[in-house]
């Protein structure tokens, strides 16, 4: 089951970063937000959005949210949000 976005939303999977090691330990749950902006794959467009599946959107990373239902987690962004994308 996929969720369908409407109202402006997209649903999306943002696409994490590579950690490097750096030989510091630090608990396993901490968190570094090395960006203000995220990079996410577009999973599914509103019906009236002019991008296509597949792109590469940068957006606000604190606008993403996150979806949580019957044990399903999905990610939204309000298609206002998006800044920019990446040309393949």
């Amino acid at each position: 089951m996929m969720l369908q976005p409407m109202n402006r939303y997209l649903l999306v999977e943002p696409i994490e970063e590579e950690k490097k090691e750096s030989g510091i330990l630090v608990p396993e749950d901490y968190k570094v937000d090395s960006s203000a902006h995220s990079l996410v794959n577009l999973l599914r467009p509103n019906e009236s959005s002019s991008l296509s599946v597949g792109m590469k959107l940068i957006v606000p990373r604190h606008m993403i949210e996150e979806i949580n239902l019957f044990g399903e987690k999905s990610y939204v962004v309000l298609e206002n949000n998006v800044i920019g994308f990446f040309h393949n």
